[in-house]
């Protein structure tokens, strides 16, 4: 198919990770075609200006980059009349379209895309693609799953990250100073250091901090969200460490709550750090494509069924490991990770991470082979774009 235009909406559930996601997938949709209209419908434009703070929070409708943002909660027949319907119509995460845009793009030839959460589950190849029938007037709606296997729909590809992390093959001392200087952190003095940041749900971490201490050498570990850091902050009380201020030492730590961070500085660190403890799928993903070793703790479901999600990407991680007992390791300790009911500050699950940091370089060596493969095989943005052609 033809297409010149693309509309964008995003109802906001997780703060940050669906306008993340929409903001991420607009701006690499127009770095590929520079002449296509882009326009992002969101419902919290406070989510979408703390990841991206070029943007004013008190404009209803706003232009930056040349992609339109607008706020979909002012949506009625009269602005929709006056402009227009787009080409084709993106719903990220199956969110509701509303009726007065469905009502005006059925007169005319529009494709709607689902474009749905990211899922390592094989079970997603099988809708990725697949028709909706609508039978409404000449609307047509397709499934599109993002995954990391080549038979779904791949995962978006940050082109700022990709810049940033090729600058730091001789310049990651550097960028981590510079990165502290930014928040007036005096804290790196280039000796033997490992950096690490933890963005979790809330979760203890007793372990962590434990097996941290029997590692010869120092660790910064810069805390980010409200809920990481309030389970840091009860373990290090479990621990009697005194709290006074954002930076906290215990043993050879130095633990920072951190204030949030604009997509691309978090990105930044993401890349420059040794290693990434993250939550959520969009974070998982960040943490693959910036080349470094990770843990991912996945949303908490009922009956464990995070569990699911985490053995489906660690089966796939697994064809990117030359050590098949260091995944084996790998796998026992994000299994154990992610062995919880319900997020609590209070350290309930097993894992062990002496192991973690024992194959810290097997596992970044693992994560760079899938980081290749997907930016070679399986970009989100290519693949969309490829699909909407062949239509």
């Amino acid at each position: 198919m033809h297409f010149s235009s693309i509309d964008i909406f995003c109802h906001v559930i997780d703060n940050f990770g669906d306008a993340g996601v929409a903001y991420r997938f607009a701006n690499e949709l127009k770095i590929a075609l520079p002449d296509l209209r882009i326009r992002v419908f969101i419902d919290d434009f406070k989510a979408l200006q703390a990841i991206a703070p070029e943007l004013i929070l008190s404009e209803e409708f706003q232009k930056n980059d040349k992609i339109e943002y607008h706020d979909s909660n002012l949506m009625d027949c009269g602005f929709v009349e006056q402009a227009g319907t787009a080409d084709v119509l993106v719903e990220a995460f199956a969110c509701r379209i509303p009726e007065v845009v469905l009502e005006k793009a059925s007169r005319r030839p529009t494709v709607i895309i689902n474009l749905e959460y990211f899922s390592a589950e094989k079970w997603i190849e099988g809708y990725h693609l697949k028709e909706s029938l609508l039978g409404r007037g000449e609307l047509k709606k397709y499934f599109f799953m993002p995954g990391i296997t080549k038979g779904s729909g791949g995962v978006i590809v940050n082109a700022y990250m990709e810049k940033f992390r090729r600058r730091l093959s001789d310049g990651r001392p550097d960028a981590l100073k510079n990165f502290l200087k930014r928040y007036r952190l005096e804290l790196y003095d280039g000796k033997d250091a490992l950096f690490g940041t933890i963005f979790t749900y809330n979760r203890g971490f007793d372990t962590l901090l434990t097996d941290i201490q029997s590692i010869e050498k120092d660790f910064y570990l810069f805390i980010f969200g409200n809920k990481s850091i309030d389970g840091m902050l009860r373990t290090l009380e479990r621990k009697s460490v005194h709290i006074n201020g954002s930076i906290v030492k215990y043993g050879n730590s130095q633990i920072i709550s951190m204030p949030f961070l604009p997509q691309r500085q978090y990105d930044e660190l993401l890349c420059a750090c040794d290693f990434n403890i993250v939550r959520g799928e969009d974070s998982l993903i960040r943490a693959v494509l910036a080349d470094k070793p990770f843990l991912w703790q996945a949303y908490i479901q009922d009956d464990k069924y995070q569990l699911v999600k985490v053995r489906a990407f660690l089966d796939e991680f697994g064809n990117y490991f030359d050590d098949k007992d260091a995944w084996l390791r790998f796998c026992d300790v994000m299994m154990q990770f992610n062995d919880m009911e319900k997020e609590e500050p209070y350290q309930k699950t097993m894992e062990q991470y002496s192991v973690f940091f024992d194959d810290l370089k097997k596992i970044e060596g693992a994560t760079g082979k899938m980081s290749y493969f997907i930016k070679e095989n399986n970009n989100l943005i290519n693949n969309f774009i490829d699909f909407l052609v062949r239509l």
